[in-house]
């Protein structure tokens, strides 16, 4: 399924039309292209505040946390929400939580199976979520799903494909 990448995403440059064609060397799934799955998500008591990403000249700078992932604080309806970012979910996904703060409507009576996850299968609603704003960058009308499980909150290509590159060099992720 579709939302399944929420659960199983990989941490991937987004493709834009500037990226290296396919079989290409440095395009993803080419020999020698670097694929690795990120750690299962932490519970959000263990994880440090999320820092504020350094916005420049060249876009939104974000750097690689401890935990090996990037994470950001961006406003969900005007509310401010710990992601991970993960440029390989197809869509944005929140916590139960995250997601009540926020006042995204869902209805845990309604949560389906919505994706396949290394643990079985996951389960979720399918939302709208009104307005995501990350250091300026905002989209509107974003589809995302609220999870029946999860600590985290990702932050998917459904967001990521309203900026207009996302690039990863080492310990950087710059959104621009």
């Amino acid at each position: 399924m579709v939302v399944g990448g929420v659960v199983l995403g990989l941490m991937l440059p987004m493709s834009r039309p500037s990226a290296p064609p396919a079989g290409a060397p440095g395009a993803p799934g080419a020999p020698g292209a670097k694929v690795s799955a990120p750690p299962p998500a932490l519970p959000a008591a263990s994880s440090p505040a999320t820092p504020p990403p350094i916005a420049s000249l060249g876009g939104t700078i974000l750097q690689r946390g401890p935990s090996g992932h990037f994470q950001a604080a961006a406003q969900v309806n005007a509310v401010a929400v710990d992601f991970v970012v993960d440029t390989g979910a197809d869509t944005v996904a929140l916590t139960q939580a995250d997601a009540m703060r926020a006042n995204v409507a869902f209805d845990p009576a309604q949560f389906t199976v919505i994706g396949q996850g290394a643990s079985g299968p996951v389960r979720g609603q399918l939302v709208t979520i009104g307005s995501i704003i990350l250091d300026g960058k905002e989209a509107v009308n974003v589809e995302g799903v609220v999870l029946e499980s999860g600590a985290q909150s990702l932050l998917g290509h459904s967001y990521l494909r309203h900026v207009a590159s996302v690039e990863i060099a080492g310990d950087t992720m710059r959104l621009r």
